[in-house]
This record gives structure tokens, sequence and C-alpha cells, in this order.
């Protein structure tokens, strides 16, 4: 698996794994078949009970509508983000955005039901797409950028390289700013997809955080005359 990461950066294998979901799920299947895939990925609360992590998995992947506009927010989003902190650690930040997101979400709206506030129906709701894992990646992007330096050390993609961190915060913002209605939308009424969505990014914001603290501290341990305060040897052996 590191090796495999070394070669293949987390955001190329996440984006075409999601291309090739999505022209089967387009092209491929009818609309009974895509209902069908729709149901079984779901991360709803029958979902969940039966098979977690394979629905949260698979959740991530399936995509009802516009998904080459995920495909881009991606780029912006995963790139920056794995050139700051490494396959691995994005591969945490964006696992644990779409994991809480999901279970505090969806916790909240079981309770809602057997509280009688909410309706049984809604244990079947259709909750799939990547919208927790991009907004996630992209609140780290606006917030922590991809510094040259760091980008340079973990040995990122050239062409990603050459863009300077500040343009990755404002495309990040900016696509946040598109987002937004989508993301937020029914946030007042506690609805399922906006307490995901919020959640997701403070995840993202709270680990992107920790991370960079974590580096700060590596710095004012190692001294000068290291990158990103890591011993190059180090560096050289991390993804």
């Amino acid at each position: 698996m590191h090796s495999f990461l070394r070669r293949f950066p987390l955001p190329m294998v996440f984006i075409l794994a999601f291309c090739a979901v999505s022209a089967v799920y387009a092209y491929g299947l009818g609309p009974a078949q895509q209902r069908s895939v729709v149901a079984t990925t779901a991360t709803n609360l029958v979902n969940l009970r039966t098979d977690p992590v394979g629905t949260m998995v698979a959740s991530a992947f399936v995509a009802q509508a516009v998904p080459w506009m995920w495909v881009v927010l991606a780029v912006i989003g995963l790139f920056p983000v794995v050139h700051r902190f490494g396959n691995v650690r994005t591969l945490v930040l964006v696992g644990a955005a779409q994991v809480i997101g999901t279970l505090i979400s969806e916790g909240l709206l079981a309770w809602r039901i057997s509280a009688g506030a909410m309706p049984a129906s809604l244990r079947y709701i259709d909750d799939v797409g990547p919208s927790y894992v991009i907004a996630s990646a992209l609140v780290a992007t606006m917030l922590y950028g991809a510094e040259p330096l760091v980008r340079t050390a973990r040995h990122g993609h050239r062409l990603f390289d050459r863009v300077p961190s500040r343009w990755w915060r404002i495309g990040a913002g900016v696509a946040l700013a598109f987002l937004a209605p989508h993301l937020f939308s029914g946030l007042d009424r506690l609805g399922v997809a906006a307490v995901g969505h919020l959640v997701a990014m403070l995840v993202g914001a709270a680990l992107g955080l920790i991370f960079v603290r974590r580096e700060r501290s590596r710095t004012g341990q190692d001294g000068p005359g290291t990158a990103a305060g890591v011993p190059r040897r180090r560096v050289l052996s991390e993804v």
C-alpha cells in the first residue's frame, strides 16, 4: 500500500475511480439499475446498520447528478492537501470527514426519528456522493494551502507544484462559495446532508490544524538545514 501510494498519488486514484464509477453509472446502467446502486450504497440508517464500512466507502464514488463537476473540485481540493500533508495524512483527513460527517448526521436523524420528530421513512434516504470528502479537502486547502517547500519535499506532481499556494487557497475559497448553497441547504432544519457537510468541513479544518502544528513542532525541534523541519532522509521516506 505504501509503495502504491508513492507511485500513484491519492488524488489520481480517487479521481480515476470516481470517473470509472460515474461512467458506468451514467452510460452503462438503466434507470432501474441506477436506482438499485443508489439504494445499496446510500449512507442511510438501514445500510449503515448492515454494512457500515462498505457503505461509507462506496457512497463517496456515486454521484447522481453532474459528476464531472466533482472531478474539477477534487483537483482543486485534493492535490494541494496531498502536497502539503502527504498521501497518508490526506487519506486520514478525508476519511475521517466522511466517517464522522456520516455518523453524526445520521445519528442525529436516528435520534429525531426515535423522538417522533421525523418520519421513519427517512431511514431510507438516498445520501450518496463525494461531497463530504471534497468539502473537507477544500476547507483544508483554503486554510492551509500547499506550501512550496513542503510540496517539493513530498515529491508531488510537477504540474501542480508550479501553482503557487495562494492560488490553491483562492481556488478552494471560490469553490466553497460556489458550493455553499448546495452544502448548507436545509441546515436550519438540521437536514442530514447539511449537517454532514458542516461536520465534514470542521473535521477537515481540525485535522489540518493538527497536522500543521505537528509540522511546526518538528521544525522547532530539528532546527535549520532541513526541508520544512523534517530531516532529508525522513522526508524522502515518507508518502
